[in-house]
């Protein structure tokens, strides 16, 4: 199935797309790799961050807050980062320090969920630790003395440089429901597993593993359940965590996975269970498929012109 498989891009999908693309490239920092008039291209680490214009692709976007689901960057000092990208137009919301770390959100002007996330030391001894640190020795650019070596040393201040250096680390999807999204995760795409852990919320019941980790390759994909029972709040007391769960809100973000031989992985994908509504469309550029989980979060399938491996 999807074991093994590489998380190539991220579509990020946007009202307007030359706001949008001043937002990314100018307040975070993040270098434009290519553009035309349907995609524009980010670096964002080990993985490419791709802005489309909703409207060509039939996405309809959710108010200024969309917390279906959350983008999360890598960064050794979370304040210095906060500072650096206030001063570059960024306006934060929340604050958070807990066993895992500290973290603090923000929107984008399609009001997608994105994080900064400095781990603590404590998470740097569970099993997904592994992966942040192959992402940072990658694509981090900084010390050692929090995350480990990275790729190298910083380019310049956090205020000149924003978030290049600081890669995306996570893409959590969230979920109403941790059974199913195991089943699906887990048993039909077959994704491998780094690690299941209790949420981020102490008030849930002991045995719900709310938080679920997969390799997406250069990136961890991450199912977070919702806090339906009790609140969770920030640092100031502010509410944290979403706890109201709108599948239709999932379709603003799509992780796409890079694969070969595409018409057979997605009948062995459907054969699972998992749908394919449009089925496989090829084009100049390749072949792609869409399906999405059982919240409505979008997924594709690209296989890349060329790709293919001979029958």
């Amino acid at each position: 199935m999807l074991t093994g498989a590489r998380l190539s891009h991220l579509i990020v999908y946007a009202h307007d797309l030359a706001e949008s693309t001043r937002f990314y490239r100018d307040r975070l920092g993040l270098p434009v790799l290519g553009e035309d008039r349907d995609c524009v291209r980010f670096d964002a680490g080990c993985i490419e961050l791709h802005l489309q214009p909703a409207g060509a692709h039939g996405v309809q976007l959710f108010g200024e807050r969309d917390d279906s689901s959350d983008v999360v960057f890598l960064v050794e000092n979370l304040e210095r980062m906060r500072t650096a990208l206030e001063s570059r137009g960024v306006v934060f919301k929340r604050r958070r320090s807990y066993e895992v770390g500290l973290v603090t959100d923000f929107y984008d002007p399609n009001g997608h969920r994105l994080m900064l996330y400095e781990p603590s030391p404590t998470a740097l001894t569970w099993p997904s630790a592994d992966k942040i640190r192959q992402v940072w020795a990658e694509a981090g650019l900084g010390g050692a003395e929090v995350i480990g070596p990275g790729a190298g040393p910083a380019t310049g201040t956090d205020e000149e440089t924003g978030l290049f250096g600081n890669p995306l680390i996570y893409l959590f999807m969230f979920e109403d429901s941790q059974t199913a999204a195991y089943d699906f995760y887990n048993d039909a795409l077959g994704l491998t597993l780094l690690e299941r852990v209790h949420c981020c919320n102490q008030d849930c019941d002991a045995e719900i593993e709310g938080i679920v980790k997969y390799d997406g390759g250069g990136v961890l994909l991450s199912t977070h359940h919702m806090h339906q029972s009790s609140m969770v709040v920030d640092d100031s007391g502010q509410p944290y965590s979403p706890r109201e769960f709108h599948a239709e809100h999932g379709q603003g973000i799509a992780p796409v996975f890079r694969v070969d031989d595409i018409d057979a992985l997605v009948d062995r994908l459907a054969a699972r269970g998992v749908v394919f509504g449009d089925g496989v469309r090829h084009g100049a550029d390749g072949a792609l498929a869409r399906f999405e989980d059982p919240f409505g979060h979008p997924f594709f399938l690209h296989e890349p012109a060329g790709a293919a491996v001979p029958a």
